[in-house]
């Protein structure tokens, strides 16, 4: 009979930071930049051009993002039309949907991003910053445990020379945040460290404790 503890138990391999050729990678953390995530694909990669430069690479919201946050915005303005009259929580209930969808749309705005080569510029926010100072582009995973569902989440990470993180993207599609880094590498011409598939030493010692905690209540 198959044990139950294996169903708990992560098999994949220890990262080992070494395997990326780089010593920044060792003073890198690997711990999730952003926590949380989403279940659907909220950003991807666009190329666009500019009269000032060469062509330039952007991460703007998908139209799932669009659509989710469109949906909230509009089943809540249905509660507020169609309860307005009413004393009880129902119009509350529909206006707080509206803020959600509406912070929502504008959270993913926000996390929009600009690649620019010849500039050397990266425009994210209202901020900018360095390219020359990016190393290598980081990807990992985040599991995230809800009341009624799970998922993971992937982060897109622009990782500088000093070891500090940019967030780029986080959301639940694995095939787009490969293919987003492969093509935000080659434009940059720096190296994809993918972890998405390697047990993160930090988050494994804390699931080894999980396990062990379980292994002694269900034996």
């Amino acid at each position: 009979m198959k044990n139950p503890l294996s169903v708990f138990k992560d098999k994949r391999e220890l990262l080992d930071p070494s395997i990326f050729d780089n010593e920044v990678a060792h003073k890198t953390s690997w711990e999730p930049l952003v926590g949380g995530g989403t279940n659907i694909c909220t950003h991807r990669v666009q190329t666009t051009t500019s009269p000032y430069s060469e062509k330039l690479l952007c991460f703007k919201k998908t139209a799932a993002a669009i659509f989710f946050c469109g949906s909230m915005i509009l089943i809540g303005t249905l509660f507020l039309v169609n309860f307005s009259s009413y004393e009880g929580p129902e119009a509350w209930i529909g206006l707080v949907i509206v803020l959600i969808g509406a912070w929502q749309l504008w959270s993913m705005h926000a996390q929009q991003s600009v690649f620019d080569r010849s500039a050397r510029r990266l425009t994210k926010g209202g901020k900018t910053h360095d390219l020359g100072q990016i190393c290598a582009i980081q990807l990992i995973r985040e599991f995230v445990s809800g009341n009624k569902s799970s998922y993971y989440s992937y982060e897109l990470n622009l990782v500088r020379t000093d070891g500090e993180r940019i967030n780029i993207a986080d959301h639940g599609s694995l095939h787009a945040i490969r293919v987003d880094a492969e093509t935000l590498s080659n434009y940059l011409s720096i190296p994809v460290w993918d972890a998405i598939d390697y047990r993160i030493p930090e988050q494994a010692r804390e699931l080894d404790v999980k396990h062990e905690f379980m292994r002694r209540n269900i034996i």
